[in-house]
């Protein structure tokens, strides 16, 4: 019995994997950087949990299998999958090549469709929990958009599953954080401060910060994954930077 976290070795998917990891025997996914996925595979071990690290490049809709294969040898039943990966390429639209646009579709929202598709039939039986992770840039939009097009597409796709799964007892969610501190969150805020874009730190919060940290959005997804009763939900985490 398993939780499956895709990106899961560094920032918000590090954060995630540990929060579950007290809990829950945690796969953790990662692309490329296998010295980080061992480091948080240690860190859940040395709090007592129990997880394992799979490279996986979850564009790849054979990657994706293999990680559900490996998932399911190693630990039996699944219960969650947290799509968390996801990267950015930000550019303005007349530069951005069409490998660029590919990149970022494929990881971000294709990825997590391959994802959830290689482990279905697992989630239905264990009537089990999907979480994506979004981002407010796919329910306010920015001026990178491919990234915000694969975070908004992300949202059709929660809601699409959810109905899909419901009958089987799945929960299908997603979140959409605001501002995070992470490596990720420093390039997207360069960016934007580069092309001027008026949203940035124009608009604020309604609490003191106006980022959060990794862990309040591990916090988030540990919400979903114990609420019996949350479907189809995009729960906003920006500390009120955007009311929906």
């Amino acid at each position: 019995m398993a939780v499956i976290v895709t990106g899961g070795s560094r920032g918000i998917g590090r954060a995630i994997s540990e929060e579950v990891g007290e809990t829950t025997p945690v796969v953790v996914n990662y692309r490329s950087d296998a010295s980080a996925a061992a480091e948080t595979v240690a860190a859940i071990e040395a709090d007592g949990g129990d997880a394992v690290s799979v490279q996986a490049d979850v564009s790849n809709p054979d990657d994706a299998t293999k990680l559900i294969s490996i998932a399911r040898e190693e630990y039996g039943e699944i219960t969650a999958v947290v799509n968390n990966a996801g990267i950015t390429r930000p550019a303005q639209v007349e530069e951005i090549e069409p490998a660029q646009w590919q990149s970022v579709i494929g990881t971000n929202l294709s990825g997590a469709f391959y994802v959830t598709q290689a482990a279905a039939s697992a989630l239905r039986e264990t009537s089990g929990d999907v979480v994506m992770i979004s981002s407010i840039g796919g329910t306010g939009g920015t001026v990178d958009a491919s990234y915000a097009a694969s975070k908004a597409g992300l949202h059709g796709l929660t809601r699409a599953l959810a109905r899909e799964f419901g009958d089987d007892g799945v929960q299908v969610n997603a979140i959409a954080p605001g501002p995070v501190e992470t490596d990720m969150n420093d390039v997207i805020v360069k960016y934007l401060e580069s092309v001027n874009f008026k949203g940035h730190e124009g608009i604020g919060t309604h609490l003191p910060e106006y980022a959060c940290n990794p862990d309040a959005i591990a916090h988030s997804v540990r919400y979903l994954l114990e609420n019996p009763y949350v479907q189809g939900e995009i729960l906003c985490v920006n500390g009120g930077m955007q009311f929906r």
